[in-house]
């Protein structure tokens, strides 16, 4: 990819590598997602981890790209001619490396004519300025895989740290959200948004105990969008094109969710949902803003999820809701005008 002109083009980009794959892989695109090495995507050198629309991006260009790495870093900090980021090492990025871009947003000050940070901006609004005085803008920039940079110490392996297991997880979340969980669903999984209750068939007719509990975790990710948690639209009814969205956002929402869970349906409940493949495919690529939207509510259902997990406090998730996209962009209102 180029650098991007506009957001527009940005995410038509995004849009149709994700449908490329979808047509390609189908609901197996997670299991090629996790196959990259697992781990958040972030900045080697600030250690700052991606979040919303740049986390899937960078995640999905590793698995189109085999990158196993989930480090990146800019070509300033490749060169690092001041010796401030890695000054005993000499990196060197590797000959026919293409950059990938991440999109930052930031607000315009349209009185001084200069850009500010976020909290230059809620300065200034608390000192009394408009929210007209002000634009949102976007710059693209290129970043690189660890994995393209020579020079590079290797990726440090993880101390083993005790994990939640899987059922201890569900279990937290069906106490924590307040969604019961019955094992009666026959053969049938599926979240009622009406009674706000999850059905489940017995762990014995899974493969296995890691399948079942999968399966629980994708229709926890549904019952976060109950008008008692973050209220998204939810419809019942079986191939609608509101239940198909519902469904990719639960897709990707078991991406997010903390991405050493190793989480994913089971084969029988992705068989079950391949018809919705096509109709993503076509809404994505009719309508960019679909998958941006899909990718906002699922990192809003995973860290929701998070927190009544117990994997973080409520402060860290208001930080991560207070540091989402969608809360800036909604704090300046359709200032985003010039591109």
């Amino acid at each position: 990819m180029s650098r991007p002109k506009n957001k527009d083009e940005y995410r038509q980009e995004m849009a149709e590598a994700f449908a490329r794959v979808l047509e390609e892989k189908g609901l197996s695109w997670k299991k090629e997602w996790r196959g990259t090495g697992g781990g958040t995507p972030h900045n080697a050198i600030t250690k700052a981890c991606y979040r919303g629309s740049n986390a899937f991006w960078l995640k999905l260009v590793s698995a189109m790209k085999g990158y196993r790495d989930p480090r990146w870093v800019t070509m300033v900090q490749i060169m690092d001619n001041d010796a401030k980021y890695h000054p005993k090492q000499k990196w060197h990025l590797k000959a026919g490396s293409k950059a990938t871009y991440v999109e930052y947003w930031y607000p315009f000050d349209l009185k001084a004519k200069k850009a500010l940070t976020w909290e230059q901006y809620k300065q200034e609004i608390q000192s009394g300025r408009g929210e007209d005085e002000f634009k949102l803008s976007t710059r693209y920039t290129s970043v690189f895989n660890a994995s393209e940079v020579e020079g590079m110490p290797a990726l440090p392996v993880p101390e083993e740290t005790p994990g939640i297991g899987m059922d201890v997880l569900v279990s937290r979340l069906s106490v924590g959200m307040g969604v019961p969980i019955y094992l009666d669903g026959g053969d049938k999984a599926y979240y009622s948004p009406h009674k706000d209750e999850i059905h489940l068939p017995t762990p014995g007719s899974f493969k296995n105990n890691y399948a079942f509990n999968a399966t629980a975790l994708h229709e926890l990710s549904h019952s976060t969008g109950h008008p008692s948690r973050l209220n998204r639209p939810q419809s019942d009814f079986f191939g609608t094109s509101q239940y198909a969205y519902e469904e990719l956002v639960a897709e990707m929402c078991s991406c997010f969710m903390g991405y050493g869970l190793e989480a994913e349906a089971s084969s029988e409940h992705l068989d079950n949902h391949k018809a919705y493949v096509q109709s993503w495919i076509q809404a994505i690529r009719e309508k960019p803003e679909t998958l941006i939207k899909a990718i906002r509510d699922a990192q809003g259902a995973a860290s929701y999820m998070d927190w009544k997990a117990g994997l973080i406090s409520e402060k860290e998730y208001e930080a991560e809701k207070a540091h989402s996209f969608e809360v800036k962009v909604r704090d300046i209102r359709s200032r985003d005008t010039a591109r």
